[in-house]
């Protein structure tokens, strides 16, 4: 009797977990991957494809965490995925790998699900995307937003805006047009992206402060390279000032009286850590004067910029080190 009832609570369970189980809506079902996909165009010039996990593991009664991935300048979404280089394929295929470094994300946080929506227009170049619409580009972009975000309605979510290089000017333009950043987002990345961080300075220092000092469940986190000193080709290509490191540098400067920072620096690092490590700075030195922008996304840094200040933080990757994640390549 005991076991016939361990069978039908085992039977139950299985049940519910079924029925909690969603298929989304227009998206395709890839088996190999265990995912469902979507890709459409929003508004005239942005490409936007969302990776969900598969129908047999997004469940309602899960914690969600949307991710909005702003791409960096030249690379296509199917280049920012990833996959297993065959002889003849682009090289960009082995660079970034968003796609494998998302399911070592859902094994670690396994009673979540996570989806992330990759965001490009069409002329790959977030830096001009207000050249294209001056006089509305900050209220597309919170429309943009909303209307992704739709399908999720369902979900008890909660979002993160992230993105790499060129991607950072949409995470930029999104908050310029908000007074206090909404409930709903708790995690802020920028992966060697706040090149445009200076020019309205006084309002980000205004919306991270409120974010991160008036909540407790908030995440900052901000990586750069030291390109002041990077070569291309034997010559310098970025300004004194038009870096990430020179951006970063400056915004730590600025909030350094709202926030009490500790370091940690050596030969590799300066690192900057405030409220129990929710607000990184990572600032990777260069001694080589090498092109490092897109090695800190490879190096598992979108990972760490998921888990950084968490339990999870560091627990089976590095930031920097050896990608962790490739066994996830498809």
């Amino acid at each position: 009797m005991n076991r016939i009832l361990i069978y039908l609570t085992c039977f139950c369970l299985m049940g519910i977990s079924f029925l909690n189980a969603i298929v989304l809506p227009d998206f395709t079902q890839n088996k190999t991957t265990d995912e469902q996909i979507r890709s459409f165009r929003w508004g005239e010039d942005i490409d936007v494809h969302i990776n969900a996990p598969g129908k047999k593991y997004l469940k309602t009664d899960r914690e969600t965490i949307i991710v909005f991935y702003a791409l960096p300048a030249g690379n296509t979404i199917d280049w920012t995925i990833g996959k297993q280089i065959e002889e003849g394929d682009d090289w960009h295929f082995d660079i970034q790998h968003i796609g494998a470094q998302t399911r070592f994300l859902r094994k670690t946080l396994k009673d979540n699900n996570v989806i992330v929506v990759y965001l490009q227009p069409t002329n790959l170049a977030w830096q001009t995307y207000d050249d294209k619409h001056p006089d509305n580009y900050v209220d597309l972009i919170q429309q943009m937003t909303q209307d992704i975000l739709k399908p999720f309605r369902q979900f008890n979510y909660t979002v993160t805006l992230n993105g790499h290089s060129a991607g950072g000017s949409w995470v930029l333009r999104y908050l310029q047009g908000v007074d206090i950043i909404p409930e709903w987002i708790d995690r802020i990345a920028f992966i060697d992206s706040n090149y445009n961080y200076k020019y309205d300075a006084d309002h980000y220092d205004s919306l991270f402060t409120e974010f991160l000092l008036e909540r407790n469940s908030t995440y900052l986190c901000v990586m750069a390279y030291n390109d002041s000193i990077a070569l291309y080709q034997g010559k310098p290509f970025v300004s004194s000032q038009g870096g990430t490191w020179w951006n970063t540098k400056h915004m730590k400067k600025r909030l350094n009286d709202r926030f009490n920072f500790t370091q940690d620096h050596n030969n590799d690092f300066q690192r900057y850590a405030a409220l129990d490590g929710r607000f990184q700075i990572l600032l990777k030195e260069n001694q080589a004067r090498a092109i490092l922008h897109t090695v800190q996304v490879y190096r598992n840094g979108f990972i760490h910029s998921m888990l950084h200040g968490t339990e999870y933080e560091n627990r089976a990757y590095w930031y920097y080190g050896e990608p962790m994640y490739l066994e996830f390549i498809f």
